[in-house]
């Protein structure tokens, strides 16, 4: 009688063979499904309009935006980076074949976005787009190989404006393109970042610099105008400090600490002034 083989689990992972599989199915699928659905979204938002002559690029450095899609662009390289490494480690990949696998996916990814702009009037392949893409991918990375970098995290805040409320009739502005009321912040955990003599820090409170924009649409008339940079420092509460160690709870924890809560904020830009309730 043959004997059957031996199958010998990674000692590593925590899943059956066949557990491994449905994971890495399910992971697989996911990234696809993900990349259809952005894509998609993408295709109906933004290259709908008139195509180039031509692929061409474009160098869209401080726009009347202020460079606020920038910022997005980091963020979303970020997240794609960081989503794709913890898909990756759930399916028992190597630390490091996750690392370089999901900064591959989020490059390729983001590089695709740009290469269909260069087809379209409108927007070109713009390498500052690029640029901080491969910034908010980097971070991402950077905080897998070196943990205490995760002291710093990108979050983010919005709130409607009123030039989107009064959605002026031809206007283009949807939320994604809602940039004055997009606020990108580099929250810092002060308890890890200070000496630790000065402990008396909150552990719960974070430090954040935030950046955002004044409108850069009118609110009025919805006519595209110069934005002047709106630089802000914050309190920031941490989802992650507070009790409860369930998995899905740690989850919902973690996944709350992207996202800066509405506080009391110091614009230091354009005009010195205290916000007491920053959205």
């Amino acid at each position: 009688m043959a004997v059957p083989p031996v199958v010998v689990q990674n000692p590593g992972c925590p899943l059956s063979p066949a557990q491994l599989r449905a994971v890495r199915a399910g992971v697989g699928t996911g990234f696809v499904a993900g990349n259809a659905y952005l894509y998609h979204y993408f295709k109906k938002a933004w290259w709908s309009g008139e195509r180039a002559p031509h692929f061409f690029f474009h160098a869209d450095w401080d726009q009347e935006f202020r460079d606020q899609d920038k910022f997005g662009h980091m963020l979303g390289g970020y997240h794609l980076a960081r989503i794709g490494y913890a898909g990756l480690r759930e399916a028992c990949v190597s630390d490091k074949k996750a690392i370089a696998w999901s900064a591959a996916y989020a490059a390729l990814f983001q590089l695709q976005i740009e290469i269909f702009d260069g087809q379209f009037k409108k927007y070109g392949f713009s390498y500052a787009d690029m640029i901080a893409n491969t910034s908010g991918q980097a971070l991402a990375v950077m905080q897998e190989l070196h943990p205490s970098w995760r002291a710093v995290k990108p979050t983010f805040s919005y709130h409607q404006t009123r030039a989107l409320r009064n959605n002026v009739p031809g206007s283009e502005l949807r939320p994604s393109l809602d940039y004055s009321g997009q606020t990108y912040w580099f929250s810092a955990d002060m308890s890890q970042l200070l000496p630790n003599g000065a402990q008396y820090w909150p552990s719960f409170i974070r430090l954040s610099a935030g950046h955002s924009i004044t409108d850069w649409k009118n609110p009025t008339t919805g006519a595209t105008q110069r934005a002047q940079r709106k630089i802000l420092l914050s309190l920031d509460f941490d989802p992650e400090k507070l009790p409860g160690n369930a998995p899905l709870w740690r989850t919902i924890k973690h996944t709350l600490s992207y996202y800066h809560f509405p506080s009391p904020a110091l614009e230091l830009t354009p005009k010195l002034h205290l916000s007491p309730w920053y959205k």
